[in-house]
């Protein structure tokens, strides 16, 4: 995991297991249910985020019996598992960088150093969609113009060398 990822992953997982023992809850569940539902295909009324929603609820309940009973072995674990799950999302929706900052400067607003942290994960976030590799196929034979004795085109268009991040970061994003 990209360590820009995994530092605002940590700190979002203390935002959230915190918060799974505050009068906050609320507010955080649905927003970082928001944010582990951004990859997923949303059936009527939002499924992704309630069933997201519903896990976080889940999770709370294993932190509050932890927290009650004082085990912090157990709370260690729920944020390592939730630092983990954070930063799987964030790297799985590079492509939405712009939703994410968003969504982390509003849910961790106020943690020491989150400010750095979400500005180097949107770098972080953009840097890995300028190394994807995009393609282009068109078959032979397939529908449109092509027709018999079309040729097949692939079009490969790689950002990895120097200068790849510069040259891959969209314009009005720095």
């Amino acid at each position: 995991m990209d360590p820009a990822v995994a530092a605002v992953a940590a700190t979002a997982a203390t935002t959230l297991v915190t918060a799974m023992t505050t009068d906050a809850w609320d507010h955080t569940r649905r927003g970082f249910g928001r944010l582990l539902g951004l990859g997923g295909r949303a059936g009527e009324g939002g499924a992704v985020g309630v069933d997201a929603e519903a896990e976080l609820e889940q999770a709370r309940e294993t932190v509050l019996t932890a927290y009650e009973r004082g085990d912090a072995a157990a709370l260690g674990e729920a944020h390592e598992n939730w630092a983990a799950r954070l930063g799987a999302a964030l790297e799985a929706n590079a492509h939405r960088s712009a939703e994410c900052e968003r969504l982390l400067r509003e849910l961790i607003a106020g943690q020491p150093g989150a400010d750095g942290e979400i500005r180097a994960l949107g770098a972080a976030l953009r840097r890995s969609g300028a190394h994807a590799v995009y393609s282009q196929v068109i078959q032979s034979g397939g529908a449109g113009a092509q027709g018999p004795g079309a040729s097949v085109t692939v079009n490969n268009h790689h950002h990895n060398g120097p200068g790849a991040a510069q040259a891959g970061t969209p314009r009005g994003e720095s």
